[in-house]
């Protein structure tokens, strides 16, 4: 159910419960129209068992049937979920800008029905400490606490560590999160990149990456033989800041899912997808293919310590001195000078992820980056 708080202007008009039969939400809506208003009515705020829905239809105007017609299939789509379907629709949704209307509808339709095998479901738990609490007691942890310690355990943190080890979120319902052993095929399911497809006749919501068969999959239902034939009308990334990086010029399905391959080997390894958004950043790539081009030479890069004087002990490690080395001459050397004296040679860019540096060819020196790391 979806129940959609609604105002006109600043002020409060009602609310509607959806779904309900296309003539009562017509007639209910025309109810909430203040009469002599010149101000359309919009959704103001929203319930959902989805916390993270109402962000996106927040100020949606209802100033067609079709908005109304929307609104009302978004919420029998809803409704058709168990919180597994909840927690898939949660986690596609764009946390850094908000979706129209019609981008949630497509998101929403393309979610799966989910083994709950993979899915851990807890009823009416929504908070932290209520996580914890009940981790505790049914011994869900890794080891059984014994019931003398009970009293004083910090639930709250308890709560927070498992939530984040395990993907955890609290939806409406209760708590939701990945099972353990089945991170795998939840990522899977989820991707990491998101194509939206469309033709003349219909569209298609691509999950990324996708073997050969689902490609195909995907070509019979837009009813094409080749991908240059649809159009691709919007990317989104799981991944946060890539989709304001990476330029969406010149983008091809096929480079997409060698993008996305990339992307999950970068997963694999810790810290470099934040290595490929520092480099994306100062290499600034002026189309698709090229921040591919950079995925796929991402090893010709490097993040560096962000103070002059570990940089000067990492110049040093480079040129063969070892930790003996370095603490042997630690009270006679300048690491941060040396560091400081490096920068502009090395071409370390400074940058919203962190220092780094092109190892093939140095980037041209940042005015001044020297001194910004004293």
């Amino acid at each position: 159910m979806l129940r959609l708080h609604i105002s006109s202007g600043i002020s409060r008009a009602g609310q509607l419960e959806l779904p309900m039969p296309p003539g009562d939400l017509k007639r209910q809506t025309e109810t909430l129209r203040p009469p002599a208003s010149n101000h359309p009515l919009h959704v103001s705020s929203v319930d959902s068992p989805i916390p993270s829905l109402g962000w996106h239809l927040q100020h949606v105007r209802l100033d067609s049937g079709t908005t109304l017609q929307k609104l009302n299939r978004l919420a029998e789509t809803i409704d058709g979920m168990n919180e597994a379907g909840y927690y898939h629709l949660g986690k596609a949704l764009n946390t850094e800008s908000r979706q129209s209307l019609d981008e949630v509808l497509r998101t929403a339709a393309h979610i799966k029905p989910s083994s709950m095998d993979c899915y851990e479901i807890i009823p009416d738990v929504t908070t932290h400490q209520a996580l914890g609490e009940w981790l505790v007691e049914h011994d869900s942890l890794e080891e059984k606490v014994p019931e003398s310690l009970r009293p004083y355990l910090d639930y709250h943190s308890i709560g927070v560590d498992y939530c984040i080890a395990h993907e955890g979120e609290f939806l409406s319902t209760g708590y939701a999160g990945i099972r353990m052993g089945a991170a795998e095929q939840v990522l899977e399911e989820q991707g990491i990149l998101h194509l939206t497809l469309t033709t003349a006749e219909s569209w298609y919501y691509l999950t990324l990456p996708a073997s050969e068969e689902k490609l195909e999959d995907a070509k019979r239902d837009l009813d094409v033989e080749d991908f240059a034939q649809a159009m691709i009308a919007g990317v989104k990334y799981t991944a946060p800041h890539l989709g304001r990086l990476i330029p969406a010029d010149c983008i091809t399905v096929e480079n997409a899912n060698e993008l996305a391959l990339c992307l999950r080997e970068m997963e694999q390894e810790e810290g470099e997808v934040m290595k490929f958004c520092a480099v994306l950043e100062a290499e600034q790539p002026d189309t698709f293919a090229e921040a591919l081009n950079i995925a796929m030479d991402r090893d010709d890069y490097e993040l560096v310590p962000e103070n002059a004087e570990g940089y000067g002990k990492q110049v040093l490690r480079r040129i063969g001195a070892d930790d003996e080395i370095i603490d042997t001459i630690d009270s006679y050397m300048d690491f941060a000078q040396l560091g400081t004296d490096s920068l502009a040679e090395d071409g370390v860019r400074r940058t919203e992820f962190g220092m780094v540096r092109r190892l093939s060819k140095p980037f041209p020196p940042a005015p001044e980056i020297g001194q910004a790391m004293m």
